[in-house]
């Protein structure tokens, strides 16, 4: 009797997260929001489904929308033509990242230090870190003296930077975040921060523990060093493969959408599946984070990092919103002619 009713309230929470999706879905193509209970209904069938939930919702996003006809890479990063994103596209969907050849210029990488060390950024507090400041509290980040394990950029101020635009224009990134998502990339959660030696103990609210993201449906994150990142100074982290439909096994998805400690992730990957990024400022790596991933915690020094993340859809996570408040003549051009593509930083009806 205890089986059949454990059955039927299995049945009930399908059917009730199946109701929430679709009711949520309706909601977002009409205002362009997504109800909070159709965004913890995706993670809840992610996490019954191994992935594959979200990539029936991945083949409805091409049915419904096309590619758009990107600018053909011309070098930058070491992408020469469209079959060399291609390529790199494919070693994403085989590996979950792909580290590019080149780095970016110094001098990109010297004004985006100089404007990280001039802007004040939200100091986070870390987890169960009794601070009198309040909530939301900004400050300039001072190298000698950190206030916090981590400090966040305002999205409005990364935006504004014009390195930052350049980036968004970049054809190579386009190109290879296109083919990957096999729909028109759309421009979403940009963002930079800091990692310092506040403390040498991981913090969850630092994201340095494993975890996955479940920001969209599908989606492909740039991850920028802009400071050279050894062993000590805090490298990302990704587990090879974990980004594939099943590639989390069931126990450690049975724990939710939730920090997951080395002990539990290292019974169920090899050794050699655990990549530390230990590289040079300028470094950019795409990857799918939809893998397990972490920061380690920094003991020495610290390790500044820009997000570009590109998304098949904005159905998803909710985000505070931004715009771009200036805009460079390059990314006005393409602006208009791929409205589609930025179309999450723009300003209502513009």
């Amino acid at each position: 009797m205890s089986t059949i009713l454990g059955m039927l309230r299995e049945v009930r929470v399908f059917v009730r997260d199946v109701v929430a999706l679709c009711a949520g879905a309706m909601s977002h193509a009409a205002h362009g929001n997504t109800p909070a209970y159709a965004y913890q209904a995706m993670i809840r069938f992610f996490c019954r489904t191994g992935g594959r939930s979200n990539d029936v919702m991945t083949r409805l996003v091409r049915i419904s929308g096309r590619s758009v006809s990107l600018p053909a890479p011309r070098g930058g990063l070491g992408v020469s033509s469209a079959e060399r994103a291609n390529r790199i596209a494919d070693c994403i969907r085989r590996d979950g990242y792909f580290v590019f050849e080149q780095t970016l210029a110094k001098d990109v990488c010297d004004r985006l230090l100089q404007f990280a060390l001039s802007t004040p950024a939200r100091v986070r507090p870390m987890k169960g870190e009794d601070r009198k400041d309040p909530p939301g509290e900004r400050a300039v980040y001072e190298r000698r003296n950190p206030l916090a394990v981590r400090y966040d950029f305002d999205t409005g101020d990364v935006l504004s930077a014009p390195d930052v635009q350049a980036l968004l224009t970049s054809a190579s990134i386009l190109r290879v975040a296109q083919d990957y998502l096999g729909s028109t990339p759309i421009a979403d959660v940009i963002s930079m921060w800091w990692h310092t030696g506040y403390s040498d103990q991981p913090d969850e609210e630092a994201a340095q523990f494993f975890h996955f993201d479940m920001d969209r449906i599908k989606w492909l994150k740039f991850f920028i060093y802009l400071t050279d990142v050894g062993p000590d100074n805090g490298p990302h982290c990704f587990v090879r493969g974990s980004h594939r439909t099943g590639g989390i096994p069931p126990s450690l998805l049975a724990k939710g959408y939730s920090r997951l400690s080395d002990e539990d992730v290292s019974k169920h990957y090899a050794k050699e599946d655990f990549i530390e990024f230990v590289a040079p400022r300028g470094t950019v790596i795409a990857e799918d984070t939809r893998g397990l991933h972490k920061g380690l915690a920094v003991c020495k020094g610290d390790r500044l990092m820009l997000q570009l993340q590109f998304s098949n859809s904005l159905f998803g996570g909710a985000y505070p919103p931004a715009t771009f408040r200036s805009m460079s003549a390059p990314l006005r051009d393409m602006v208009r002619a791929y409205p589609s593509v930025y179309s999450n930083y723009l300003e209502h009806g513009r």
